[in-house]
Formats: C-alpha cells, sequence, structure tokens
C-alpha cells in the first residue's frame, strides 16, 4: 500500500502547495505513482494541472459533503503516474463548513487507504492550519512531511506542530510519525537561513532533510505560467532540488522497511 503523507505546517508563505506539486511530479520521474490530494481551501493545487477547471467529476469538497465518493474525483493529470484529487477554491463560509464536516468524515480514511494500494506514495496538501481539516488527514496518515522557511515565525510554529502531532498519536493516529523537515524558500548566504539551520539540527537530528530548497525567481515565473517548476525549468536549482528530496524519501522508505519492516 502506498504510504499517505500530510504536508502540514500552521503557516502560510512557506512553500507548502509548491512543495506538495513539485515533490509529487518529482517522484513520478523516479517510476514512483503518485496520488495528490488537496484539502487546502485556496485550491492551489489545481492551477499547476490542465484538468478542467469547472471540475465536472466533482471535488473534495463533494465527498466531504457525503455527494461522492473519493475514488469519483480522481483526475488524470498530463504528468504521466501523477493522479490529483483538487479541492475548488472556497468562499469564507465553505470554508468553515469544510473544517466541520472534515472532524465527520469517518468514512475518509478508509477510503483514502482502499485508493493507497494503486500508489507510491500519497501527499495531502493541508490548509496552514492544525485544527479541523488538518487534524482529520493527520488522523488518516501515515506520516507528516514539514515545510519550513527560514525565519523565526516558522520554526517557532515547528514548535507547535510537534505538540499537536504529540495529541493526535496520543487521542486517535499512534503511528504518525513525522516523516522530515524540508527547508524551503532557502537563501542559503544569509545569517537567518545558517541560524535557523544550526537550530534545526540541534533540536531535531534525524528529521532535517540534507537537501534545501533554494529560494529562485523562477519559482514566481513558473506559478504565473501555471506551470510546476520542475516542469517549467528542469535544470534550475530548485528543480534539482525538489529531485533530491525525492531521492532522499525513497531512501528513507527503503531502508524503514530494511530495518522496521518484517
Amino acid at each position: 500500500m502506498g504510504k499517505i503523507i500530510s504536508i502540514a505546517i500552521p503557516k502560510g508563505g512557506v512553500g507548502k502547495t509548491t512543495t506538495a506539486v513539485n515533490l509529487s511530479l518529482a517522484l513520478t520521474k523516479k517510476k514512483k505513482r503518485v496520488l495528490l490530494i488537496d484539502v487546502d481551501p485556496s485550491g492551489q493545487c489545481l492551477s499547476s494541472f490542465d484538468i478542467d477547471k469547472s471540475l465536472p467529476q466533482g471535488n473534495i469538497f463533494d465527498v466531504f459533503n457525503s455527494i461522492k465518493k473519493l475514488s469519483e474525483v480522481i483526475y488524470r493529470t498530463e504528468y504521466a503516474n501523477l493522479d490529483c484529487i483538487p479541492m475548488k477554491r472556497s468562499t469564507y463560509q465553505n470554508e468553515l463548513r469544510l473544517s466541520n464536516l472534515a472532524e465527520k468524515s469517518l468514512n475518509l480514511k478508509y477510503e483514502i487507504r482502499s485508493l493507497a494500494v494503486n500508489y507510491d506514495f500519497v501527499f495531502i496538501d493541508c490548509p496552514p492550519t492544525l485544527t479541523g481539516t488538518t487534524a482529520n488527514m493527520l488522523n488518516i496518515s501515515d506520516s507528516v512531511l514539514i515545510p519550513l522557511k527560514a525565519s523565526k515565525y516558522s520554526l517557532d510554529e515547528l514548535g507547535r506542530i510537534f505538540k499537536f502531532i504529540d495529541e493526535i498519536k496520543k487521542t486517535g493516529n499512534a503511528g504518525l510519525v513525522v516523516e522530515g523537515i524540508i527547508l524551503t524558500i532557502d537563501e542559503p548566504k544569509t545569517r537567518i537561513s545558517h541560524q535557523v539551520k544550526k537550530e534545526l539540527i540541534r533540536k531535531y537530528p534525524t528529521k532535517v532533510f540534507n537537501v534545501t530548497i533554494p529560494k529562485t525567481v523562477k519559482v514566481d515565473e513558473a506559478s504565473f505560467d501555471k506551470t510546476p517548476i520542475i516542469i517549467y525549468d528542469v535544470d534550475s536549482v530548485c528543480s534539482k532540488a525538489y529531485l533530491k528530496l525525492a531521492d532522499e524519501i525513497i531512501l528513507r522508505n527503503e531502508m524503514s522497511d530494511l530495518f522496521f519492516k518484517h
């Protein structure tokens, strides 16, 4: 069965959705089959793919509303081995409703796990909050991937999400682990970047990925072009970083299978 990984941190502007999309694509280039599920009400994942924006099959909000089954709202993207369950951009009222519905969607766990057998990885792009939808997704997931921008505010939020993960483990998902912390929008020559890396290694030495995702104007150019950076400019430092991140995730999971599974 494919591993279910939530991408989450209670802070916006850290490259969460950029990471969800480009890491998913990077893994397909490593011959992995990937499903990307967007539960962030901003619905930004959709803009990266050539999918009919009217979403004729429905979207994840329809699943939370019990109008559709999860398997009915899977869209094939234009990229081989990458499927997507999109979120249509929500109004504020729908965003509140989504959070309430997500907390009650007990069947979603079984639906996602039944779909995961068809994939190597299932990524869930969570909202930049901890309660409601994110809490529900963490109860479903095998692990959490935490994107972190090199800033004091982001570092403070890291402590919050680790405490929240501990609560989830105590109350509903004892097997939940941290997949890793990936430093995004990194400016390696700056003092703050150096300080954040030093603090991360001190506090979470086994959780931090070796690769970081560098800050580059190419990412902004790609977003205006509505194309993932890994497709927009395959030779950019950012694209190469996501490919290295994919390698790290594959290796970590292969090592985990080797030493901890019978």
